[in-house]
């Protein structure tokens, strides 16, 4: 009798975790689907009630909730919700023994999801342009030395995104704050692979801070056109194509141990050409920076691989020793059941944050002072054009920034 109730809690045990493997919160996926289906208020309402939320899955609440509403332009909104996940991220660094002990016998997907140093690190990257679009400058500057220091922390994985690095420089100069935006910047343009892409800046700003040899050097770099003072900007802040999802991959060793792990599944990159243009006469970008998040997600999941494979292995490990322990004291159809249930609910933990762009890039264009009518036109790199935005009018005085931010799904 007791092996029944013994087969009868497999059976229920595996019904749980296979549940639990596939189910991600259901608002998510509803809001998911209709964030990209162009359907913004159907996807916010979808994300509307907290309680319907499982503790594994609040992050992936946060950061869809604010991107969403960054999209929408609901940016004090968006504010509250990437707060909300940078608290939840720092709470999260306690680590919970009781989940992963239990996670070692049954599945990551019972943990809370803690995202990946990547995604960690756009957090604060939202938080700075909705900070920056509502002209709150000091504070977009405490998000750009809490993104530093994360880039600092993690620099392998961190290093490409030169989108998020450029965003830093930028908080430091609007304040004024002339050496850190230069040291930014130049970490920047040593990472990037286009000399002249922060050449004008790094220029600009040696000269004001008197570093005359620097300024010589990286003059050189910037054409005639782009040494023109820009008396009013706008910055744009354009998020392009959909990011990669995450998939299971697997090693099976015969008979019965499945090791498990998540991987980026590939997509093809995401390159697109962003024009702006003022009655009909295309503007000339005197910055224009790129950050695949494609890459910068696959480093990120990359650099704590061994980490990943060290649990899988212990994982491996517990579950056969459990096994060989169910074989020994009861029937071989029971430990047959077993093995079974341990290799069917041995899945990897594959949530991500899927609102996220396949680029980000961040383009700066010099305008007279005054009022602007403009137009974006995004080109495919075969000239095929997949969107064209009419920005609402604006009018900058001098020395004025004005910013922008705009948002082109697949």
């Amino acid at each position: 009798m007791s092996e029944y109730r013994f087969t009868y809690r497999l059976v229920l045990l595996s019904g749980l975790l296979i549940w639990i493997a596939g189910c991600t919160s259901v608002p998510l996926r509803e809001a998911r689907t209709a964030f990209y289906s162009h359907q913004f208020q159907k996807a916010e309402v979808s994300l509307s009630k907290p309680e319907e939320f499982s503790n594994r899955d609040k992050l992936l609440l946060f950061m869809e909730k604010g991107l969403i509403l960054h999209h929408v332009g609901k940016y004090e909104d968006s504010v509250k919700e990437f707060l909300n996940a940078s608290y939840l991220i720092k709470k999260q660094d306690v680590i919970s023994v009781s989940q992963q002990a239990a996670s070692l016998v049954t599945t990551e997907w019972i943990t809370e999801y803690k995202g990946e140093y990547s995604e960690r690190l756009w957090v604060h990257s939202y938080l700075m342009m909705n900070y920056l679009l509502l002209n709150k400058y000091e504070d977009a500057l405490v998000e750009a030395k809490q993104a530093l220091r994360l880039m600092e922390q993690y620099p392998i994985a961190l290093s490409d995104d030169y989108f998020t690095r450029a965003l830093i420089a930028l908080c430091y100069e609007i304040l004024g704050e002339n050496n850190d935006a230069y040291i930014e910047y130049k970490k920047l343009n040593e990472a990037i692979p286009d000399d002249t892409a922060i050449a004008e800046k790094l220029y600009r700003l040696a000269v004001k801070l008197g570093f005359h040899d620097d300024a010589k050097r990286y003059k050189g770099f910037v054409s005639k056109e782009k040494l023109q003072d820009a008396a009013a900007e706008l910055i744009l802040f354009a998020g392009i194509g959909n990011a990669p999802k995450k998939i299971a991959g697997n090693i099976i060793i015969p008979p019965t141990i499945r090791i498990s792990f998540p991987q980026y599944q590939y997509q093809e990159p995401d390159m697109a050409e962003i024009t702006v243009s003022e009655s009909s006469q295309n503007l000339l970008p005197m910055m224009v920076v790129r950050t695949s998040v494609d890459n910068v997600c696959r480093a990120s999941l990359s650099h704590r691989a061994s980490k990943i494979m060290i649990k899988e292995a212990a994982r491996a490990a517990v579950k056969e020793t459990l096994a060989r322990a169910v074989e020994s004291r009861n029937h071989e159809l029971v430990g047959a059941l077993f093995r079974a249930v341990l290799f069917i609910t041995e899945e990897p933990d594959t949530r991500s944050w899927e609102t996220l762009p396949a680029s980000l890039y961040l383009l700066r264009f010099p305008l007279v002072p005054g009022t602007h009518s403009l137009n974006i036109t995004i080109s495919r790199q075969d000239g095929r054009q997949i969107e064209n935005i009419a920005l609402p009018v604006i009018t900058l005085s001098p020395g004025q920034k004005g910013f922008h931010s705009i948002r082109v799904t697949d």
